[in-house]
């Protein structure tokens, strides 16, 4: 009768034929089956299969991260919004908080002007120089503008790496033809876009200055005979000869860099 508490060992002399054991050198009966190379092997196909599925994770991961055009372009219309699209949540929520009051600003100061000029008199402010104390403001809130632009921007770029350029003369040229600068940031010439943008963007603020501000009629209370209006006549059709001049220069640029480039990289 079998008992039940006995162990059988199966060794490689019970599978191995007669003829395979003689033939093995220093083979020894009852030696258990290596198993270090199933073992070696396995391991490596183990590490093979880590390498291969890890490539899918960073090229999801590069595809995910945020592109310099786009959040340049989103910063261009609403500040943060470029920010918000990098991830940077809190230094989005600063940037919108920022163009809600300096847009708040603006209107109450437009809609209250009178007011603001009787109060400004009982500190012998004149009505000249509280126009001087807003333009410069307006001019610091233009280089926070570019800012805000190239921040959005440079911090894509961070995250996609270097930024080329679109490779499409019809939309450069086009979206410069729409903001001047817009198409040179497409093309990956930040610097540029800066420069077009900054020109546009002074452009349009001494043109607003000129035409729904109290700038011209504050002039001609300070020049009755009208000596000083004509030669700012002469000023405002140069400065609306050069923001035409400068626009079309901007959407030519774009379009010819553009078609440079996409020659060569074909």
């Amino acid at each position: 009768m079998i008992n039940q508490d006995e162990v059988f060992v199966i060794t490689e002399d019970d599978i191995l034929k007669p003829g395979d054991h003689k033939g093995r050198p220093g083979a020894q009966r009852g030696a258990p089956i290596a198993l270090a190379k199933p073992a070696r092997a396995e391991k490596a196909r183990d590490i093979e299969a880590t390498v291969t599925d890890s490539k899918p994770v960073v090229a999801r991961a590069k595809r995910s991260a945020g592109h310099p055009a786009a959040a340049g372009s989103l910063s261009l219309f609403v500040w943060g919004l470029g920010q918000l699209y990098n991830g940077d949540t809190r230094l989005a929520t600063l940037f919108m908080i920022g163009e809600a009051l300096v847009a708040s600003f603006h209107y109450l100061v437009f809609k209250t002007w009178a007011y603001v000029k009787s109060y400004a008199h009982l500190f012998f402010i004149s009505e000249w120089e509280l126009m001087l104390y807003v333009s410069s403001i307006d001019l610091c809130l233009i280089f926070f503008m570019i800012y805000n632009v190239a921040q959005a921007y440079r911090r894509g770029e961070e995250r996609a790496g270097r930024f080329e350029g679109i490779h499409q003369p019809a939309v450069s040229g086009v979206a410069s033809l729409i903001v001047p600068g817009w198409g040179q940031m497409l093309n990956g010439q930040l610097g540029k876009a800066s420069f077009f943008l900054f020109v546009f963007l002074l452009q349009i603020y001494l043109w607003v200055l000129f035409v729904h501000s109290p700038f011209y009629a504050v002039v001609a209370d300070l020049d009755p005979q009208g000596l000083f209006q004509r030669k700012i006549r002469l000023a405002g059709m140069g400065i609306l000869n050069l923001t035409a001049l400068s626009w079309m220069l901007s959407v030519y640029d774009a379009f010819i860099v553009a078609r440079y480039t996409r020659r060569l990289t074909a």
